[in-house]
Order: C-alpha cells, then structure tokens, then sequence
C-alpha cells in the first residue's frame, strides 16, 4: 500500500513540474513590392491601404499593412533617411558587337543615373556575354561603379565584397550561367536573402527565341527555355523588379521576351533608341520609392497563386503577378 502511494506522489510530483500545452497559430502574409505613379510616370506618395483592393486568384483578400519606402518625402511626413536602395545595373553584349551603338548609348545614360544616386543607396553592375560576370559588386562608390560600366564588356570577375550585401553567390555561379535565362535565376537567387529595396535595371536586347512556325503549327511565336520560369519564379521571391531597357536599334521580335520579364516582376519594358535619356529618367522616377503593401492570403491555400491589384484612382501600378506558398 505504502509503494503505491508513494507511486502516486511521484507521479503527480513529475505531472506539475511538465509546462502547461500552449498552441500557437501561424499567420502568414504576403509582402508585395509597389511601385505607384501617375499617368506622367511621377511617383504618387500619398496613398493609402484603402486605395486598394488586392485580388488573389480573383478573390479580395485583406490589406495589412501599406507603407512608402524611397529617397522622396511623404505628403505630410517626415524628411526621408537613407534610402538604402539595392540596385543591379546588368548589361548583356552581344558576341558580335551588333549591339555596339545601343550598349554605348546606354551606357551614357546609366553614367549620368550614377550621379543622381544617394549616399545610402548601394549598386553592382553585372556584365552577360557568352556567361554572367561580375564587373562590380555593391558598392555606393560612384567612381568604382563609373569604372565598371565603362568597362562593362571586359571579360573578367570582380572581387565579391568580404561583407554582406554582396553577389558573391553569382560570382561563384557565372561560369554556369550560359544563357540570359540562367543568369536572371543566378541573379534571383542572390538577392533573395538580401532585405530591403531591390531593383534591377535591364540594358539588354532579348530574351527568348522566335520561332517563325511552333511545334503546333501557330506562326510567329516567342519560345522560352525552362530556365525562364525558374528565373521568373526566383525574381518574383526576391522582390526584384527587372526593368527593361532595350538596347537595340528599333523594334525587334525579341523585345516580347524583354516585356514579358518585366511585367511578370513588377518592372517595365522601354525601347530606348529614340528616346534614351526620357527613358532613363523614367525609370530613375520609379525606383526612387515604393510602397511595401502587406496582405493575408487566403487560409490553406498552396501552390502558385495570381495577384490583382486595383485602385479607384488613376495609377500606373507596378508589382508582380504571382505568388508561391
């Protein structure tokens, strides 16, 4: 009798010591980067979460959170800090120097978008010809970055930076990245981890191939490798909008592939041989800020889902299409 009471003491002894169960719920939210301007490609600053609506897969989900990050003052705010902006100049040449007047031709531009950048801002420029290069990892030295868009077209790696932020991980995957494709899932890839503003400014002149007469018999169709969505798909989870700058000398047929990069991440398209500096400073307008705008998804929901978003006022909205949980 004494052993079993005494059982019974232990037993209730260990039973108090164990912690009380407590359940915790997961909520997750998605985090979409938004670039908002007007009909004249000025940024808009003043907005807030109930001048959206946001659409997953068709059905209006909830706004968490909308909050403006950029080197331009809100309306009524305080004066902005630094902006600690990341941002990738990328330039792809073509072997056989038909794209030689465009690269120079933007490449003037992309010195003069030098000059106007903040002191907090950091910025890398990356070279693709026959695989991706490293010319300049992150920096806000404006004579290093000088130096390496002039030389963009020099075969040769850059020293990766000892520190974050670095793209130390493309550096150490360019000579694998043999084509555009692979090079934009490296480049995805090396941002991801990376937090804050991100933007990739494209001086490029395609992506894709034409097919003059597809497999099923459709005539002038853009064919993609696989390498594309997963560069899509790695761009997007990196929060990097490409914005496109086309190089060559008027319309072409690869341009669609060029649009369609942009579009999908939440950047745009501009041909640039008409126009190049309007263009440049269009786009320097739009990574000066975004909106960081926080929603709850749909609950159990898994796969890739689309992303609409709309407003009652009159905006150029920017962000990408998709997300994946």
């Amino acid at each position: 009798m004494r052993s079993f009471v005494l059982g019974c003491l232990l037993a209730a002894a260990v039973f108090a010591q164990e912690p009380p169960v407590r359940e915790h719920v997961t909520v997750n939210l998605v985090e979409l980067t938004v670039h908002a301007s007007d009909p004249s490609g000025e940024p808009v600053r003043d907005l807030k979460a109930s001048d959206f609506r946001v659409l997953v897969d068709g059905a209006a989900v909830e706004i968490e959170s909308l909050e403006w990050s950029g080197t331009l003052q809100t309306e009524g705010g305080p004066a902005p800090t630094a902006p600690g902006r990341l941002m990738v100049l990328l330039f792809q040449w073509e072997i056989q120097a038909q794209k030689a007047e465009g690269h120079m031709r933007m490449s003037r531009q992309a010195l003069e978008f030098v000059d106007t950048l903040e002191p907090g801002d950091r910025v890398a420029v990356l070279a693709f010809g026959s695989r991706l290069w490293l010319r300049q990892d992150f920096t806000s030295d404006h004579a290093l970055l000088r130096d390496a868009i002039l030389n963009a077209l020099v075969a040769r790696d850059a020293p990766a930076n000892a520190a974050a932020p670095t793209l130390a991980a493309v550096a150490a995957a360019g000579q694998d990245a043999t084509s555009i494709d692979k090079a934009f899932l490296a480049l995805g890839r090396a941002l991801r981890p990376l937090p804050g503003s991100k933007a990739i400014l494209f001086f490029g002149w395609g992506i894709g191939s034409w097919n003059a007469l597809s497999a099923d018999g459709q005539l002038g169709r853009t064919h993609y490798a696989p390498d594309f969505e997963e560069a899509r798909k790695a761009l997007q989870s990196a929060q990097a909008p490409v914005f496109a700058l086309d190089i060559s000398g008027g319309h072409h047929q690869l341009e669609e592939g060029l649009s369609h990069l942009a579009f999908e991440t939440g950047g745009y398209y501009f041909p640039t041989h008409d126009f190049p500096r309007w263009a440049m400073k269009t786009v320097a307008r739009a990574v000066s800020g975004h909106y960081a705008l926080v929603f709850k998804p749909p609950p159990d929901s898994h796969g890739i889902h689309t992303i609409q978003l709309l407003s009652p006022r009159k905006l150029v909205l920017l962000y990408r299409q998709t997300y994946e949980d």
